[in-house]
């Protein structure tokens, strides 16, 4: 069978090419390749989507910096991981844009696992790395505290794993001048 195949598209090659030799018509113009543009890339790049948020303004002039993705530490440690830097950068960008804050707290957070000494331990140790990230690499100048509360203070109350990632969080609240 791959002997038929083989000579039946040597014998229209041969034939094709003799049709074409003997033709008086020009050969038929090929259409232009496609062009392939690729899209610009985006004017603003992934910064972690950190946006200020004063709906909770009735206590004393204390807003939150809302983040959309989470601050990433390697297992058990304090060292912050760098897919996590843009979402730093962001919530520096947000410090800098608004001159009215003049303080910020970074609260450190964990899952129910491990020792409840262990767990305020390395949620203190993470919301220090943040702020040291936020001081040392993104020109972050404002008083700021970083207190570790450890897993007291839950978001999610179930057993899961998803549960466990939602409480395992850095969250950013800030104060403005009066």
């Amino acid at each position: 069978m791959e002997t038929k195949k083989t000579s039946f598209v040597v014998g229209g090659l041969l034939l094709a090419a003799g049709m074409g030799a003997c033709s008086s018509d020009p050969p038929p113009q090929q259409p232009p390749p496609p062009v392939v543009t690729q899209a610009p890339p985006p004017a603003v790049q992934d910064t972690g989507d950190a946006v200020l948020d004063c709906s909770m303004e009735a206590q004393e002039h204390l807003c939150r910096i809302k983040i959309a993705k989470t601050i990433y530490y390697d297992t058990d440690k304090d060292t912050i991981r760098p897919e996590s830097f843009p979402v730093l950068q962001a919530v520096a960008s947000v410090i800098h844009n608004h001159p009215e804050i003049d303080q910020l707290i970074v609260e450190g957070h964990t899952d129910n696992q491990g020792s409840i000494e262990h767990n305020r331990d390395l949620s203190e140790k993470r919301s220090n790395a943040v702020v040291k990230y936020l001081t040392t690499q993104a020109g972050v100048t404002i008083p700021t505290q970083s207190p570790g509360y450890g897993a007291t203070v839950p978001i999610c109350f179930t057993e899961d794993d998803v549960c466990k990632q939602m409480n395992r969080r850095v969250e950013f609240k800030v104060k403005r001048k009066s």
